[in-house]
């Protein structure tokens, strides 16, 4: 009897959520009102709400309601390891502070003082090569990756940090961890820093790709597709200027 309860309870959960979702209601339903600036926001993280297979037109890729609140939640927890406002917080202040892109900085720093800036580019992966024991795919990523050392130093890699910190955010304010208002202020701030650090979506976009391949230890070919893709779209989010003015609309 106690396995037929814990059956039917179960079906009636399962009935609810897909109902939510057929609905779109639930606790604190709506969206964030859509603006350049929050679209800008929406694109740091665009390759990976396509992955997630939500909207990367709506901030946090869908409303916020009862249903979008238990996967952030859950999503939250399981990859994260955030629980509250105080494992929010930690978090979001580690990728900030560190994140992947000071371990691969101090790498390539090491890499520098050894000459590899004295190397012509087409020979630095060989160069890497016979002085590390790598393979041929890591060695030419470490070429790759020490081109872009060069060009942004310690931020490198800080497009992957960096968006990830804004994915974070909007689903900080989804699991009820940030008010809306709280998670909007702090995503502008950051926006600002990450506009001023590179200079287009492209070279956001590369950095976003290094961090990715240095803390995945796979090729980005997948997540690459994806952001070219969605700059051949009709509605191309990319199309929207690197350096549009940030302000308030919320």
């Amino acid at each position: 009897m106690r396995k037929i309860r814990m059956t039917c309870l179960k079906a009636v959960s399962l009935i609810l959520i897909l109902t939510l979702t057929m609905t779109g209601c639930g606790l604190n339903a709506g969206k964030v009102k859509t603006s350049d600036t929050v679209q800008w926001f929406n694109n740091t993280y665009a390759v990976l709400t396509v992955l997630n297979n939500r909207d990367y037109t709506v901030y946090t890729g869908g409303p916020a309601n009862t249903v979008n609140k238990m996967q952030a939640e859950m999503l939250l927890e399981n990859t994260w390891s955030v629980t509250d406002r105080a494992s929010a917080d930690e978090t979001f202040q580690w990728l900030m502070d560190e994140g992947h892109r000071i371990p691969l900085w101090e790498e390539l720093e090491t890499l520098a003082e050894l000459g590899l800036a004295d190397v012509p580019k087409e020979q630095r992966a060989e160069a890497i090569l016979e002085n590390f024991d790598l393979d041929e795919t890591l060695a030419k990523q470490y070429a790759e990756w020490f081109s872009l050392y060069e060009q942004y130093g310690q931020d490198a890699a800080a497009g992957w940090d960096y968006s990830r910190a804004m994915w974070l955010l909007g689903y900080y304010y989804l699991a009820g961890y940030y008010t809306e208002e709280e998670a909007l202020d702090q995503s502008l701030t950051l926006a600002k820093t990450i506009q001023t650090t590179f200079d287009s979506w492209d070279g956001f976009m590369e950095s976003y790709f290094a961090g990715y391949e240095y803390w995945s230890e796979e090729s980005s070919d997948e997540r690459r597709e994806i952001y070219e893709t969605l700059k051949s779209a009709d509605d191309n989010p990319f199309r929207l200027d690197w350096n549009t003015t940030l302000e308030k609309t919320w």
